[in-house]
């Protein structure tokens, strides 16, 4: 017989779901397996170019790099110097105070997605350095 960690392996949390009815929750495990399933970086780039406009993606890099740049203990004023034009206007800067308040309350989140991601490519990297 299947523990309840093992039957959760290819379900989402309910904990983690506010917000998504039944319907979302299925397309949700669907995308995430169709994501899981890829092998390597390139195919996992082809499939992101495929499902999500080009801002769509640039969006995802944006908070990406700025919970990065959280990580290293920025704040909101470097963090967005950072994404600034070369010229220095503040006018075209290509992140928001908004988006970088959400990633790092999301950061802040200690059951969040982002720990995970980053204390795993932390654990490799040291890895990778043994």
């Amino acid at each position: 017989m299947m523990d309840r960690r093992e039957d959760m392996i290819d379900k989402i949390d309910p904990s983690h779901l506010e917000g998504f009815d039944s319907s979302d929750t299925e397309a949700l495990e669907s995308l995430y397996s169709a994501v899981l399933s890829l092998e390597n970086v390139d195919e996992l780039h082809r499939f992101f170019k495929d499902l999500c406009s080009y801002n769509e993606l640039c969006s995802m890099i944006h908070r990406w790099e700025i919970l990065r740049l959280i990580h290293k203990g920025m704040n909101y004023e470097e963090i967005i110097r950072e994404f600034e034009p070369e010229d220095g206007t503040r006018s075209k800067t290509r992140v928001s105070s908004t988006t970088i308040s959400r990633v790092k309350k999301c950061y802040n989140n200690p059951d969040g997605g982002y720990r995970i991601a980053l204390q795993r490519i932390e654990n490799k990297n040291k890895k990778d350095e043994v």
